[in-house]
């Protein structure tokens, strides 16, 4: 019977926080790019929060990327529909002519998002194939080779007499002969 189990992978956290990093960046980046503000701190850091929480389950392997992707988009979404709600009396989070199109973001900003999102699939995958790449070549150790001792053989002498005088042996050097010419 074969039993598997499964070892969690070291540095998860680590590769879960630099995927967040940088999915975080991305969207900011974006953000400002598709003509919004730069969020506050506070904002970034719950979009970042949910980035490494994402970023946990997949690159754990928990969830597939496919799966865990439009959560996080979705996510992303609302929290920005959100923060549009709650600053819109004071002009503070301007979005143009057509934020009203989907729960307050132009097409612009929805593309800005679904970019951000896409960042974080590949993020994801590219750090899931080089920890994937990486153990298989850490992971093959190669086998000892087993410290032989040789033992000598006990040899057993067997007394020819008689007939088996005429079939002597047949290996090695030529028996002496009693008659000498």
């Amino acid at each position: 019977m074969l039993i598997l189990r499964e070892v969690p992978r070291s540095g998860v956290r680590l590769s879960a926080g630099l995927s967040a990093a940088e999915t975080t960046t991305a969207l900011a980046i974006a953000h400002t790019t598709a003509g919004g503000e730069l969020p506050s701190a506070g904002w970034l850091l719950a979009i970042a929060a949910t980035a490494y929480a994402a970023g946990l389950v997949v690159l754990r392997g928990r969830a597939p990327v496919r799966l865990v992707l439009p959560a996080l988009v979705g996510l992303q979404v609302v929290m920005h529909a959100w923060l549009v709600q709650l600053t819109s009396g004071g002009g503070l989070h301007p979005h143009g002519a057509g934020a009203d199109a989907l729960l307050g973001l132009s097409w612009p900003m929805l593309l800005a998002h679904l970019a951000a999102g896409a960042v974080a699939a590949v993020v994801w995958i590219a750090r899931r194939r080089a920890v994937d790449v990486l153990l298989g070549w850490s992971d093959t150790p190669s086998l000892p080779t087993p410290h032989r001792t040789r033992v000598a053989a006990w040899r057993v002498a067997v007394a020819l007499v008689g007939r088996d005088v005429v079939a002597g042996p047949t290996r090695g050097p030529p028996a002496r002969s009693l008659a000498t010419a």
